[in-house]
This record gives structure tokens, sequence and C-alpha cells, in this order.
């Protein structure tokens, strides 16, 4: 099993764009082979922190997924957050065997 988390933080100039584009993916990305999960939540104590998270069965599902579309509109998301804010913080937190 392996685990991506992605934590971004947003203006809230942005921050309901963005999750409107992250709400768009949850349902094609938990579609694609291998994915066991796909999570998306919001930071009820910052009402601008975003929390993306996957579960896949395997590194080669998760691979495949990095070179595909959701993954691209994902990756546009990010860039939002660096541009406006200079930061986002990756996390990829377990990789599980068993």
């Amino acid at each position: 099993m392996l685990t991506f988390k992605l934590h971004m933080e947003f203006t809230p100039q942005t921050c309901d764009e963005a999750a409107g584009v992250l709400r768009s993916l949850v349902g094609p990305v938990r579609a694609e082979a291998g994915c066991s999960a796909t999570r998306l939540m919001k930071d009820t104590e910052d009402g601008c922190g975003l929390t993306w998270a996957e579960e896949w069965r395997g590194v080669e599902d998760f691979e495949h997924h990095l070179r595909g579309a959701a993954f691209r509109r994902i990756l546009a998301v990010i860039e939002l957050v660096e541009e406006i804010l200079g930061q986002t913080q990756v996390n990829q937190a377990e990789h599980e065997t068993g």
C-alpha cells in the first residue's frame, strides 16, 4: 500500500476555486486502477487549508496515476499555491507491503 498526501494552504480568494477543482477529481482518481481511496479534507481551524490524500495498492499503480490527466490537474492546483503563496508541502507518507 502506498499513501500520498498533499497539504496546501490557500488565500481566502483562491480557496473555493482550488477546492472545487480538487473535489471534481475525487471520483475520477478513485476510479483509476489500483486506487483504494481518495480523500479531500478541509482544515476546520484554518478555513483555507486543504489536504488531498490518495491510497494506492502498489507503486506501479501510483506511477501510472502520476502520468495521467487527473494528476496534471492536481499539479495545476499545486502551481497555483506556489505562485500565490510560495509554498506547498508534499508528503509521501508510507509504502507498506504485505
